[in-house]
């Protein structure tokens, strides 16, 4: 290991490994460091749900072939929102695979590896290293406990939802870059994949089954994984009156009314943390671009972020690329990455997390009244639907559904409103940093009007 590279990439996530990939793709000395053994790289807790159309553009990028047989542990169709009756519920196109993560996770380290990037492993990153107002490296500590302080051109943090670089920098450096975490940006979660003494009914299933003993956002999923095996778990937000909730005994609670004990066997039980909010509306800053979960690039619905951080992996890498190429690392440099997240998967992001901000005000039994009287469709949940002009005679069709209850009728016409607007104001995001702030400023106005 050298003491400087032209890319240095924090963390060999899919975000990584992409932004890795394509820098040495484009003749670049890079750096890959990660906290944990090469041979633990890709084990991760987590849903293990990807979206097939955004992984598979992200990996032609990469020439990378997508996830193969033994990779693949079942394929995804549908996404289904429930509640405790079954009987209601809507049906979401969800084309895609549940994965093996640890076995694709180690094919994308290989093809990296393969590929002349140098991977440094068991070592914790520091901080970043400022000077002049660029990030211009990092300290970082190895797996004996030596500080080294390694330089480099660019800086691409996809260290994960606590994002070490982003979190570390110090506030006077770039305003429009957010440098913090809060409580409300993550979940804590517990996730077991169970085999079961019998086949399930979720065959190409995901389901986000809506409880009134879960807090907020008030799921536990139940992924299907194989005829007899499934991946499930719960998460929420540890704040105000769930801050010391046990999330391990929420989970077996929920899961206990439709697996109990004696059931099914369980192969893997661990915790983690997931991102659940918007996406960061700005990733950059002198010299570094941020990626995958430390830029909040998971889905806030579904917290499916494999496909999106590969996605964001790849723009990292080219953009970082292309600032080399012209020597020159200012936040207007690299402001090219905002626009091509926001535009693949940023919007759409964007318009999820006011779903899911109306689907946790709304509560579980609102919903179950909402989804029995077919007040809530489909349509109200797809970009396509979202945009598309409501009729009077669809207005009125369901205030008579929704009779008595038309608080949740107004409630979710707000929603399906701002949601619209959201998307729409994503459209204007703009293209150099001058006008971000009064951009920003608005995006956040339409989301206060649902909280």
């Amino acid at each position: 290991m050298k003491d400087s590279y032209e890319v240095i990439v924090v963390g060999a996530g899919p975000a990584g490994v992409a932004a890795s990939l394509i820098c040495r793709k484009r003749g670049y000395d890079v750096l890959l460091l990660d906290k944990k053994k090469r041979e633990k790289i890709g084990d991760k807790v987590c849903g293990e749900a990807i979206s097939k159309e955004t992984v598979h553009e992200a990996l032609e990028k990469l020439s990378i072939a997508p996830p193969k047989e033994e990779e693949i542990n079942a394929r995804i169709e549908d996404l289904v929102l429930r509640t405790a009756s079954p009987k209601n519920h809507i049906t979401l196109p969800a084309i895609g695979y549940m994965i093996n993560r640890y076995k694709f996770g180690q094919r994308l380290l290989q093809e990296v590896i393969r590929s002349g990037v140098i991977l440094k492993d068991q070592c914790r990153v520091k901080q970043p290293i400022i000077r002049d107002n660029k990030v211009t490296g990092v300290l970082i500590k190895d797996s004996e406990h030596n500080s080294i302080v390694i330089l480099s051109k660019m800086v691409i943090d996809c260290s994960g939802t606590m994002a070490v670089i982003r979190t570390g920098l110090p506030q006077e450096y770039e305003p429009k870059l957010n440098k913090k975490i809060t409580k409300a940006d993550f979940a804590p979660c517990y996730r077991e994949i169970i085999e079961l003494n019998h086949d399930h009914d979720l065959e190409g299933k995901i389901v986000l089954q809506y409880e009134t003993d879960i807090p907020e956002p008030g799921y536990i999923w139940f992924f299907a994984d194989g005829k007899k095996r499934l991946n499930c778990g719960t998460g929420f937000i540890k704040e105000g009156k769930h801050a010391k909730k046990s999330v391990k005994s929420v989970y077996f609670n929920a899961i206990e009314k439709y697996y109990p004990k004696g059931t099914y066997k369980t192969i893997d039980g661990r915790g983690d943390v997931v991102p659940i909010r918007a996406p960061l509306w700005n990733a950059v800053g002198n010299g570094l671009i941020v990626a995958g979960d430390a830029a909040f690039h998971a889905d806030p619905l579904t917290a499916e972020g494999h496909g999106p951080a590969l996605m964001a992996g790849c723009f990292a890498g080219e953009v970082a690329c292309n600032a080399i190429e012209k020597n020159s690392f200012k936040l207007e440099d690299l402001w090219k990455y905002n626009l091509l997240i926001m535009k693949e998967f940023g919007a759409d992001h964007a318009r999820s997390r006011i779903l899911t901000m109306a689907l946790e005000k709304i509560g579980p039994e609102k919903l179950e009244f909402l989804l029995k009287r077919k007040v809530i469709k489909q349509s109200d949940l797809t970009s396509a639907g979202i945009m598309k002009k409501k009729s009077f005679k669809d207005y009125l069709d369901r205030a008579v559904r929704c009779f008595p209850k038309y608080g949740l009728l107004l409630m979710m016409r707000k929603a399906i409103s701002t949601s619209k607007a959201i998307a729409k104001h994503c459209e204007t995001y703009p293209a150099t940093p001058e006008n971000y702030d009064v951009w920003k400023l608005k995006i956040l106005d339409l989301y206060s009007q649902i909280t």
